[in-house]
């Protein structure tokens, strides 16, 4: 269905039937063209799994300790933690996988109303995302017990 992870049949797009058992016959037999793994691949593809684009970004320090306007580049973070990982297992490439600036989506789901503003949409103090990850926020507040929460995910596009 639409925005859910569920997987129907009609969901790829294929016209040509799926069909196995027409094998070695001929066209007067009734011989059917039939669909090839790679092409039942291709449609499947885009549909497979929705939530294996969506990934949270390495832990990202974001200095609270004042108040103010600060401006956090959440692509260069990630880039610099995925891009060289302290340690992998044994046979694992040095780097892990990483995508393009503009070919994620970046979201903040929660932050710390107690801390950031989180109301503004528009102005100096509101929190923006730009199309290239850099996330600009206001803190309001400090944490009083040295200990808050902002959420991002990454979407990959």
């Amino acid at each position: 269905g639409v925005n859910t992870d569920d997987q129907f049949d009609d969901e790829v797009q294929l016209r040509t039937a799926i069909d196995v058992d027409d094998a070695g016959k001929s066209a007067a037999q009734g011989f059917t063209t039939e669909t090839t793994v790679k092409q039942v691949i291709d449609a499947i593809a885009p549909i497979t799994s929705k939530a294996a684009r969506i990934f949270y970004p390495p832990s990202i320090e974001v200095d609270a300790s004042t108040t103010g306007t600060r401006t956090i580049d959440l692509y260069a973070q990630y880039i610099a933690q995925f891009g060289s990982p302290l340690r992998g297992s044994a046979g694992a490439p040095a780097a892990i996988p990483t995508y393009g600036a503009t070919e994620l989506y970046y979201y903040v789901t929660y932050a710390d109303p107690t801390v950031f503003n989180t109301t503004a949409t528009t102005g100096p103090s509101a929190m923006v995302i730009t199309a290239d990850g850099k996330l600009t926020l206001t803190v309001t507040a400090p944490p009083s017990s040295y200990n808050s929460l902002i959420n991002v995910v990454f979407v990959v596009k």
